[in-house]
Order: structure tokens, then C-alpha cells, then sequence
């Protein structure tokens, strides 16, 4: 079960349903409520949108058994805290994809640094970050693609066309969390990042990812994409990793004897 990025929606994962399906494993992409697109309210808690991540969790699991959680950028985050709350015994463990436990990338715009100034005044409901070229994609044809697409209202391949600085503040308010979290990890967690993501630095991730137990944590670095790898050029790499971990915690917790013979 893969949660999507800050006001996104289940699209981000499209381009990842297939071969993960050709390789015995079913992805759930639920909206969840009050982070979603659609459902996103005027005002946003982070704490929130962690509770229906979890209600989310529990209905997949009632219907399909246990799971692998994972999410993508903030959604890894939600993934993450739920994890660490370690009230969902039908997750057997984590997937991170770009885990945004910063914003600190290289493309982010000139205005960002002086966004405390607008939550000073108050300000934050009345400004949004827009989405703007690279789009989290090194992939020029998806670029191409996901450029026509902003012409609309509705959220992309990549996410909204823009999100409320309000919902941001709420992104970064989770994110702080992120080195706490990964202290307390109890589930094998699997954290895949881009070399050259633009939104959050692989060394603020690697930064974060020192306090987790290194028993429990594998880590893979992506040399040919952007934020989004659930869509960029190294998508195949991400399904096949994706794949080899859910089958890796769930055979664990199925058959424990035979994992420890392996």
C-alpha cells in the first residue's frame, strides 16, 4: 500500500501498477482523507492526515490481510509516523520513496527562504508553491507530458499545479518528526532516494536515516531521476525493489522458520 505525495493523488503511482503486478504483487493506492486533492480542506493538520492514513491502513487490511506500507515524498512521512506509532499490526514493514524529511533541494524557488516571514503575518493561506519545470522528473518526454497537463485544475502525474503554503507548513511540520520516527523503528524499512532529487537532499536523508537501527534499514541510491521515482527514469528499478521487499516481509512474518533457514 503506497500512500501519495502532499495533495497529490493516486496517479503518482500509476506508471508503477503494472510491474509490480508482473511480479506478484497488488498495489493499493487509496486517497486519503483530508490530504488527498479532492479532500484537502481549507485548513490542514499533518496530525490529521496521519489518523486517516492509518483508518486507510486498517480498511486494506481487513480486506486483504497484511501489508507493506510505503508512500512517496510527504506520504512516506505518513508512512513512517504510523510506523512508529506501531498501532497497525497488519504492517510487516516500510517502503520510503524520496522521504521528504527536509526542504532543502536544489530547485526549489528563490521566495522559499523567506516563507517564515508570511507565517509570522499569517499569511500562509493566502500563498501557494506552484509545480514548475523539472515537475520532480528527469524523463523530457513525462516532462513534456506532465507540462501539458498543468494547463488544468486537477492534480498530474506529479501532483496539483500548486499547493497552498499552509499545506506546505503542515508537510514541514511532519517532516520534523522524520529522525524521531526513524529512531524508533521497529519494522525492515526500505528507503529509496534520488541521487539528484530537487526537493529534498540525499544528505539530509542520509542525515536522518544515522538514528534508525542499521539492522533493520536497506538503502538504495537512484542515479537517474528526480523526486518522483515512482514515474522517472528509474521506475523499473523502483517496482523491482518495491517487489523484492514486500515479498521479503511478508514471507518473514508468514513462514519465520524458513526465513531464518535463508
Amino acid at each position: 500500500m503506497l500512500l501519495h505525495g502532499l495533495a497529490g493523488t493516486p496517479k503518482e503511482f500509476g506508471l508503477l501498477a503494472h510491474p509490480l503486478r508482473r511480479r506478484g504483487i497488488t498495489l493499493h493506492a487509496p486517497e486519503i482523507r483530508g490530504y488527498s486533492h479532492a479532500t484537502l480542506p481549507r485548513r490542514s493538520r499533518w496530525q490529521d492526515w496521519v489518523d486517516a492514513a492509518g483508518e486507510a491502513v486498517d480498511t486494506v487490511a481487513a480486506r486483504h490481510g497484511p501489508l507493506v506500507l510505503g508512500g512517496l515524498c510527504t506520504g512516506a512521512m505518513l508512512a513512517l509516523g504510523l510506523g512508529a506509532r506501531g498501532a497497525t499490526p497488519s504492517v510487516r514493514g516500510l517502503a520510503l520513496l524520496s522521504p521528504l524529511v527536509a526542504y532543502d533541494g536544489w530547485a526549489l524557488p528563490w521566495w522559499y527562504r523567506f516563507r517564515s516571514l508570511a507565517y509570522l503575518l499569517g499569511l500562509e493561506e493566502r500563498f501557494s508553491m506552484r509545480e514548475r519545470p523539472p515537475y520532480g522528473l528527469k524523463n523530457e518526454r513525462l516532462r513534456q507530458w506532465v507540462r501539458q497537463q498543468m494547463a488544468g485544475a486537477d492534480a498530474t502525474l506529479v501532483g496539483p499545479p500548486r499547493v497552498s503554503l499552509q499545506v506546505v507548513r503542515e508537510s514541514e511540520r511532519i517532516s520534523r518528526n522524520a529522525r524521531a520516527w526513524l529512531a524508533r523503528l521497529s519494522l525492515p524499512t526500505m528507503v529509496l532516494h534520488a541521487r539528484d532529487d530537487e526537493i529534498c537532499s540525499l544528505a539530509s536523508v542520509e542525515a536522518a536515516l544515522s538514528d534508525a537501527p542499521g539492522e533493520l534499514l536497506q538503502m538504495a541510491v537512484l542515479e537517474n531521476s528526480y523526486h518522483m521515482i515512482t514515474a522517472d527514469n528509474d521506475r523499473q528499478q523502483v517496482a523491482d525493489r518495491l517487489a523484492a521487499h514486500a515479498t521479503a516481509c511478508l514471507v518473514a512474518n508468514l513462514h519465520p522458520l524458513a526465513a531464518a533457514a535463508a
